[in-house]
């Protein structure tokens, strides 16, 4: 018995010295970031990715600009890759020449401008 609210003493000791890492101090921007992250997924629903032969296709449906394409391989994280376009000029579809992907599954997050507002538009490419 002398053991367990020792125990008791010890767990309430220890939750009220350490901060709850689900807590943070600028809650409110993290909030309106979230908000802009939506915008900007939502401005990109019709926005379409395919990798073949060494490119990756970028379909924005009307002129725009695509700024970065972040490749992340699920299993490897040496294997990830930030492209940033040097093509700044607006088009419809971007071609980037992007090497030899390792097989796996790939998380490809791309953002830029369209219609004037900012997209984001996050796809899964499985390599064989």
């Amino acid at each position: 018995m002398t053991l367990f609210i020792a125990f008791i003493i010890g767990l309430v000791f220890y939750m009220v010295n350490n901060s709850d890492s689900l807590y943070t101090d600028d809650y409110y921007a993290k909030g309106e970031a979230h908000s802009e992250t939506m915008k900007a997924i939502e401005n990109g629903a019709s926005v379409t990715m395919e990798y073949a032969q060494f490119n990756l296709t970028i379909s924005l449906g009307d002129s725009g600009l695509v700024e970065v394409v972040e490749m992340r391989h699920m299993s490897n994280n040496t294997l990830d890759r930030t492209i940033h376009n040097t093509t700044l000029s607006a088009r419809k579809v971007f071609t980037l020449n992007v090497p030899e992907l390792a097989k796996g599954l790939w998380y490809i997050e791309t953002s830029g401008t369209l219609h004037d507002k900012p997209f984001l538009k996050k796809e899964k490419v499985f390599i064989e």
